[in-house]
């Protein structure tokens, strides 16, 4: 197992791809954080920060181009094969992708999440984290927020991993794993419709990607009729659901 996750990391690491993310994250984080330095009425300086200075959405976007290709890359040029030759366990390869991409997802959060403190502290030296903020202080909120938008993340992303083990190109799972993202992100807002109409609706899926939107305002428990810890553990549980389905489609998916 060991030496599957190395490889992982070292097909990830020597990825072009992985820096020109990196960096382009990096860079529009930039790009944010002066637009908003100089042009708060546009974007609110609260917006800019809970949000990693757009940061966090990118994270999303990149992490689901990861995840649609550590799959299907295997497949489209064959080197599965060669390590099911060297006698590796399908469930040892399935579950090094998935610490590899947890790994990036880590990173990739950690390296936002300083960017955000540097720049607000080089552009907002006077933000005041500890001011008060819908009952606690900003900065808690914050951490809160990120909590939140990791539930969501992973949620997404136990999907398009599962997408992932449908397609056998790069192109096809990457392309599959956007138009899924969007088509989702549409279905759980109009959701909220149909949950006044018909209560037991809010058991699916798509009603736990509003966790995080239930983190940040605790009043959408009226619209989503789920408390947010039930929400929390929903959104787990979905993740482990999807995984657990996308491992034995992987097992089952001939090479």
């Amino acid at each position: 197992m060991g030496t599957l996750i190395k490889q992982e990391l070292y097909k990830l690491v020597h990825k072009r791809g992985t820096w020109l993310a990196l960096a382009f994250m990096v860079l529009t984080q930039i790009g944010f954080a002066i637009i908003g330095k100089f042009n708060p009425e546009i974007i609110s300086t609260d917006s800019l920060i809970a949000s990693n200075y757009i940061g966090g959405a990118l994270i999303i976007f990149i992490m689901i181009a990861s995840t649609a290709t550590i799959i299907s890359m295997e497949f489209q040029y064959g080197t599965i094969k060669q390590l099911l030759y060297r006698q590796y366990y399908r469930s040892q390869i399935f579950i090094s992708k998935i610490i590899v991409l947890l790994l990036q997802f880590l990173v990739l959060q950690v390296v936002a999440t300083l960017m955000t403190f540097i720049l607000t502290f080089i552009l907002k030296p006077a933000f005041h984290w500890q001011a008060p903020f819908s009952h606690q202080t900003f900065i808690q909120q914050y951490f809160l927020s990120m909590g939140g938008n990791w539930l969501v993340t992973l949620l997404l992303l136990s999907f398009v991993l599962l997408l992932a083990t449908w397609f056998k190109t790069n192109a096809a799972a990457i392309v599959s794993g956007f138009v899924g993202y969007f088509i989702v992100q549409i279905a759980s807002s109009l959701l909220i419709l149909l949950i006044g109409r018909w209560e037991w609706l809010k058991w699916n899926p798509l009603t736990m990607l509003l966790v995080q939107a239930q983190i940040n305002s605790p009043d959408m428990s009226k619209v989503t009729m789920l408390s947010t810890s039930t929400m929390v553990a929903g959104a787990l549980i979905y993740t482990v659901i999807f995984t657990v389905i996308a491992y034995f489609s992987f097992r089952k998916r001939s090479v």
